[in-house]
């Protein structure tokens, strides 16, 4: 209960300094790069090495890639059928697959599923969500604001992500263990991941929308937190996977939309207002969402 309270209290601050204005207006990136550049890689290093590696780990990654998959062939069939704007498919074919499985996955999983969940919810995130943002998402932000995307960049990307060098380091030191002062200052470090990234998320909410996007609204808000968990549902019972592993793919594919991925859809262009009121709605909405999805499990 404690970790959840951490993360609504967090969440409350980052809206009240953002209404009384009091941070400066690029704060919640500041505080964002702090997450990317020093906490998520603490924590990856903290907790990758305790993960024990057999067929079980390979489920998250498998799974993520798999439900992206379904999300992102559905909501383009669904564009197409109720003929929306090139724009505004755009920022959903970014927003609906693409969920937040880091930034706020990692918390809400540690929170409802314990410490030892954390490294399958790495892995989704890592292997899963954060390449598909470097590779699916820069190519559909392109695409759909009629740019191009080079392999070249999109390797770039992902190679100086400083997340995905810490998970390289991981792996590759894997067999090693760290001595105890490095591990205590790793697990201090990535222990301020959950109050900073809330309280941006706070700094950044943006809830306000026109009458013309409602209908999308809630069809994106319905992919993203009914039907996507469901299919990982219906998914791992077909296949008879059970277990913790089973446990975090329901609840990462029951995240709400991805904040990075609304920053690459507002930076295209793909209908900006439309994308930051969907990530705060189904943030807003995914914090109760989620923990249903926990009762069900």
């Amino acid at each position: 209960m404690s970790n959840i309270a951490v993360v609504v209290i967090a969440l409350v601050i980052g809206l009240l300094l953002q209404r009384t204005k009091r941070f400066p207006d690029n704060a919640a990136a500041t505080l964002n790069l702090y997450v990317i550049y020093i906490a998520l890689p603490a924590l990856i290093l903290a907790e990758i090495p305790k993960l024990s590696f057999s067929h079980e780990a390979l489920v998250p990654v498998v799974a993520a890639w798999a439900i992206m998959l379904f999300s992102a062939v559905l909501t383009w069939g669904t564009a197409r059928l109720l003929q929306w704007s090139r724009e505004l498919t755009g920022a959903l074919m970014l927003l609906v697959p693409l969920g937040n499985t880091g930034f706020v996955g990692i918390p809400l999983i540690e929170a409802h599923l314990g410490s030892a969940a954390i490294p399958y919810a790495i892995l989704y995130d890592q292997l899963g969500t954060f390449v598909a943002l470097n590779t699916y998402g820069i190519v559909v932000a392109c695409f759909y604001s009629s740019g191009s995307a080079s392999a070249i960049k999109i390797l770039r990307n992902i190679a100086v992500f400083p997340p995905f060098i810490a998970l390289s380091f991981a792996f590759a030191t894997s067999m090693f263990v760290y001595p105890d002062w490095l591990a205590a200052a790793l697990a201090r470090i990535s222990s301020t991941l959950v109050p900073v990234v809330m309280v941006a998320v706070g700094l950044q909410w943006r809830l306000s929308l026109s009458r013309e996007y409602l209908s999308p609204l809630i069809l994106g808000l319905l992919f993203i937190l009914l039907v996507s968990p469901a299919i990982a549902c219906l998914g791992l019972w077909l296949l008879d996977i059970e277990g913790l592993a089973a446990q975090v793919v329901i609840l990462e594919a029951a995240m709400p939309a991805m904040i990075s991925a609304g920053v690459l859809a507002t930076s295209h262009n793909l209908v900006p207002r439309f994308a930051s009121s969907l990530v705060g709605y189904s943030l807003l909405i995914g914090l109760v969402s989620v923990w249903l999805w926990r009762l069900f499990i």
